[in-house]
């Protein structure tokens, strides 16, 4: 079903993977609980409703998005973050202990991932779509404590000794963009680019790619990382900021991280103010060299590559978006290549 599930209507993709998400709950003994969509993007994402207990979150992921190794790995980093003291999203196991469940339905044989995971108090300070809209204290109070909270996960991932078997997604070159291994998918496979934007795209890709290579892989600028600081990822209850969403951590440059963070406020008067406060609250827990924050511009180009290849493979999904990543994409790509 893979190939034909894309290219279904919004509301039928949905509506099979509720049926996902009602076939995975009595695994985690809530055969009477109540599903409410919060997010379909990557993941279909529902909140699950008990009567008289806290909410909590349940993800349906992507059809061979993550391996089973990979989604056990992300678990199991998450855990170890939070043993050290830096707070992400927890994990719910399943009455037998598993950390994920296998679910399938006849409409959806092949199955999907699932996982459970506690509610997170807070709202979403923006998204992709609308932007973040914040007064100015609020957005510098935000980010600072972003910037903490990437430097946190840095650190820690920087000592760490991850267990045999531990395996997660690349944000290198060829995850962004590699010929074989673009984890989003190939953005010069988009069919609606001209030949114009296509031979600017890859101009910049190569100049990317060049500083990127020359720039390297030390541990002090490269290892894992949140990598999707998305507003949707960044919940605010008015005093701290928590971060969810974790499908997308791996390994990449920690500049990374402030690329994904700064993607929303591209073009914006926010951008400078949100950056300034993001390096600011970074600095506090974790150097930061200028010569490191100058890969910038080069990971907000990968970045916004890897978007045109999400377009381009996730069908109905990703056309909402793509008038907007071409767009930001032959934008950026003049600045790199000029």
């Amino acid at each position: 079903m893979m190939g034909t599930f894309d290219q279904l209507p919004l509301a039928r993709q949905v509506e099979l993977m509720q049926g996902i998400a009602t076939a995975a709950l009595p695994r985690w003994g809530m055969e009477e609980a109540h599903l409410e969509l919060l997010k379909h993007r990557e993941n279909t994402v529902f909140k699950v409703l008990v009567a008289g207990e806290e909410p909590c979150v349940m993800r349906v992921h992507r059809q061979q998005y993550h391996s089973d190794a990979q989604l056990t790995s992300e678990l199991v980093w998450l855990e170890s973050l939070r043993a050290a003291g830096v707070a992400t999203t927890e994990g719910i196991p399943c009455r037998d202990g598993s950390l994920f469940a296998l679910a399938a339905t006849a409409e959806v044989p092949e199955g999907r991932q699932c996982d459970l995971l506690r509610w997170v108090p807070g709202e979403a300070i923006g998204s992709l779509e609308a932007g973040v809209h914040l007064e100015e204290p609020v957005l510098q109070t935000v980010y600072r404590q972003v910037g903490e909270q990437a430097a946190r996960i840095h650190n820690h991932g920087e000592t760490w000794s991850p267990p045999e078997g531990f395996s997660l997604l690349v944000w290198d070159e060829n995850g962004f963009f590699g010929e074989t291994g673009a984890i989003c998918g190939r953005y010069w496979d988009l069919a609606s680019l001209t030949a114009n934007q296509l031979a600017l795209l890859h101009r910049a890709r190569d100049v990317t790619a060049l500083a990127l290579s020359e720039f390297g892989k030390t541990p002090d600028r490269y290892g894992l990382v949140h990598g999707d600081f998305l507003p949707e990822n960044l919940f605010y209850d008015g005093r701290a900021v928590r971060l969810i969403d974790w499908d997308d951590t791996g390994f990449s440059w920690h500049v990374y991280d402030f690329a994904t963070a700064m993607f929303p406020h591209l073009g914006q008067d926010s951008y400078d103010v949100a950056l300034v406060a993001m390096v600011e609250g970074y600095r506090r827990q974790r150097a930061l060299p200028d010569h490191h924050l100058e890969m910038l511009p080069f990971l907000v180009m990968a970045r916004t590559l890897s978007y045109v290849g999400w377009v381009h493979s996730r069908g109905a999904a990703g056309r909402e978006l793509e008038p907007l990543a071409v767009a930001v994409a032959c934008a950026l790509a003049e600045e790199i290549v000029n």
